[in-house]
């Protein structure tokens, strides 16, 4: 049985989108009201979730109860890492510092085969490198600051409340050398839970 914190934290995620953001709840379409299946897939810990409390303070008004809702649900998730030591442009570093889980994709908690919702975390310091998928993507920032690469237009830095789209196998890339970050990837297209392509290449 999936955790009371996770219910409440994919009802406070429709409350922000449903009131805050317009773009996002027009980007997921019907997927992310739906009356999701639900997959106990267990739990999971890394090194990173030491780092989150003090992300509290990093928040604003506009996105403090995401991240309240992020925190509670923190110790009753599958937290993963997409890359290994081997990946260019990964070192050890980036894995003690870096993790996300699933809130809704076709492997669960909540089922959907239309979207997936993924919360993410990399702690200062990190490059996350150019890489690139299938899926289009929005990133919304929940608790610090990233700086948004995406080839083809102008960076982004993006503080709570700020999003950015990525187009189907756009590369794109974030740094986060001034703040750690809470971001929330929301996905939709094919093959939602395919591994990203990574290659090391700074982008300007």
């Amino acid at each position: 049985m999936l955790h009371k914190s996770i219910f409440e934290l994919r009802e406070v995620f429709k409350t922000y989108v449903r009131k805050e953001a317009p773009h996002i709840d027009a980007f997921c379409g019907a997927a992310l009201w739906d009356n999701h299946g639900e997959e106990d897939i267990g739990i999971a810990s890394l090194p990173m979730q030491a780092e989150l409390p003090a992300m509290k303070k990093l928040a604003m008004e506009c996105t403090s109860s995401l991240v309240e809702a992020v925190l509670d649900a923190s110790r009753h998730v599958h937290w993963r890492q997409s890359y290994t030591i081997e990946d260019e442009g990964i070192d050890q570093n980036h894995l003690d510092h870096y993790g996300w889980f699933n809130l809704i994709a076709p492997s669960g908690p909540f089922v959907s085969k239309e979207m997936r919702l993924s919360i993410c975390y990399w702690g200062q310091g990190l490059h996350y490198p150019r890489h690139w998928h299938e899926p289009e993507e929005i990133y919304l920032t929940l608790a610090g600051k990233a700086t948004y690469h995406s080839e083809g237009r102008a960076s982004v830095e993006g503080g709570p409340g700020a999003s950015v789209c990525n187009y189907s196998n756009q590369p794109h890339g974030a740094d986060f050398s001034k703040s750690p970050a809470i971001v929330a990837a929301f996905w939709r297209g094919n093959n939602l839970e395919k591994r990203s392509v990574i290659e090391n290449v700074k982008m300007a």
